[in-house]
């Protein structure tokens, strides 16, 4: 190793993520049946509404069994939910697929998809995800909806860790304004 490049490590030295596996996410014939097992026996009912009500708990900011992060600024709304015992279950990833359909309900449309493995430490990560944005126009001005969706599960060790729902808007003067981010919320966690 050359004099510059040990230089170049010791000021920028490689990341501890290493990428595994990097491919579209598709839901194979077995998942995608117990998806449907599971809405069909209405097991998310429970969960929906656990979440639903520590959702407006965090608003006024008093504290749940149900660890949940809400972001709010001009640019983007949303929340993350971490799995714990409060809602432990094995129907907790398919939290993620139920709420793309309930986008997709309101009007969207799935622009991407991908799933990402990487190694972080001795631990793996992974990453399912999805995108979601309002129906393509032409012109102006285009309705923004509630802005583009960003849909994420988070995986450590094989284990469900957390679920994201980010919604970031424009403020160019081609979009409409967007809709309340809090009339999403109730459309989301209604079944």
């Amino acid at each position: 190793m050359t004099f510059f490049d040990k230089m170049y490590r010791k000021l920028f030295p490689p990341s501890g993520n290493q990428v595994l596996n990097h491919q579209t996410l598709v839901r194979s014939k077995k998942e995608v049946k117990r998806f449907e097992q599971w809405i069909t026996a209405q097991k998310h009912h429970e969960i929906l509404d656990k979440i639903h009500h520590a959702y407006h708990l965090k608003l006024t900011d008093i504290k749940d069994g149900i660890p949940i992060v809400l972001f709010n600024s001009p640019y983007a709304n949303g929340f993350a939910i971490r799995n714990n015992e409060e809602i432990l279950d094995s129907g907790f990833p398919f939290l993620l697929e139920y709420f793309k359909l309930k986008i997709l309900d309101m009007g969207y449309r799935q622009a991407g998809s991908d799933k990402k493995l990487s190694a972080v430490d001795s631990a793996v990560l992974t990453v399912e995800k999805y995108y979601l944005k309002p129906p393509m126009q032409i012109d102006p001005p285009i309705d923004q909806l509630y802005g583009n969706i960003a849909l994420e599960l988070h995986y450590f060790n094989d284990i469900p860790n957390y679920l994201k729902l980010t919604a970031s808007i424009y403020s160019d003067r081609m979009y409409q304004p967007h809709l309340d981010f809090s009339e999403m919320i109730e459309k989301l966690f209604k079944y």
